[in-house]
């Protein structure tokens, strides 16, 4: 180990999307320091998560963490719950892996803490690693965990940023669906948008666009889900939605995940919620910017780009849709119990 540490500190103020590769390098430090407290600082969603795993002895709530939320306040908002969540224990290091001005000092100034942050590479040299990397491996999305972890001397093996729903959270959304109206040969499409007030998303207008569509031609069941403990996509789509369709509104974590596995089909503009999607082996289409990531994807993962999200129309993503729902179309994708 190049940091021996009986207590460490995870803090990864992404928002949740990207936040999910916080659980696979958590499973890593995990194995490595198996009698080390570890203690994690990261989004609602992904606090949720590492403890419902079992990964982590105590988690330190941040909040919603949007992209577009640039506030001084937000700022000083983390970097006091960090503090405050941290000197309730005698740490040793400090990984920070989406390191920003209030959690560095926080733990070089306040803590004095040894801290390991990513190592970022010239971006063609980073292009080059994702090239020559193994197609189910989402390098780019997890580079700054990986960056991380190598500095400690460990690798991450298992790339896999979720776990499968449990039964019990099964049977609980089917019951919803079932409350809702739905029957078991509904096509199911769950639409997730990274941040509703984010200039770079894809709108909430062409969401509900593209959900009005998708409900009057193929009779769909809309799912709208927001990031767990928000509720700014529901906001913004008030009064757009058909009125069959389902909000997940500040949804559990693990709720969020039991409707993934259960759609029919995810779209989405969120690269890390699209890699979800894929890993629990529901089809997918993905919104996104130009050369936002790799394009190496399984066949039911299709990505639509753009020189920026706003710029692709709904015509395009209900077009793709469409073409996915057919290709992949079998009895297990409308109804999986």
């Amino acid at each position: 180990m190049a940091y021996p540490a009986q207590s460490m500190l995870a803090i990864d103020a992404s928002p949740f999307g990207s936040g999910l590769g916080l659980l696979p390098t958590i499973q890593a430090l995990r194995a490595s320091y198996p009698r080390s407290t570890i203690v994690a600082a990261t989004s609602t969603g992904i606090c949720e998560l590492l403890s419902a795993a079992g990964l982590i002895d105590e988690a330190i709530d941040l909040g919603v963490i949007k992209p577009s939320d640039r506030r001084l306040t937000s700022s000083l908002r983390r970097f006091t719950r960090v503090l405050r969540g941290a000197r309730r224990f005698s740490v040793d290091l400090v990984l920070d892996f989406s390191a920003r001005l209030e959690t560095q000092i926080a733990s070089r100034v306040f803590l004095r803490t040894r801290t390991v942050t990513p190592i970022r590479l010239p971006r063609s040299i980073e292009e080059m690693l994702t090239r020559s990397a193994r197609a189910d491996r989402d390098f780019s999305l997890l580079s700054d965990y990986r960056s991380v972890l190598r500095q400690t001397g460990i690798e991450l093996n298992d790339a896999r940023t979720v776990f499968a729903s449990s039964d019990e959270e099964n049977s609980r959304f089917e019951k919803r669906l079932a409350k809702s109206g739905s029957r078991g040969g509904e096509l199911i499409a769950l639409c997730y948008a990274s941040d509703a007030n984010d200039s770079s998303g894809w709108p909430a207008v062409a969401f509900a666009e593209l959900a009005v569509r998708l409900t009057n031609n193929l009779g769909s069941r809309i799912v709208l889900a927001d990031e767990p403990g928000d509720q700014s996509f529901s906001d913004s789509t008030s009064g757009l939605l058909p009125i069959s369709a389902i909000k997940l509104v500040r949804p559990r974590t693990v709720e969020l995940i039991a409707a993934i596995a259960r759609a029919s089909i995810v779209i989405t503009d969120d690269p890390g919620l699209a890699n979800a999607g894929s890993e629990l082996g529901t089809p997918v289409v993905e919104i996104s910017g130009r050369h936002s990531h790799p394009k190496a994807r399984p066949g039911s993962h299709r990505i639509i780009e753009g020189s920026s999200r706003k710029r692709i129309s709904a015509d395009e993503v209900y077009e793709a849709a469409c073409e996915l729902i057919q290709d992949t179309r079998s009895p297990s994708l409308f109804y999986r119990p």
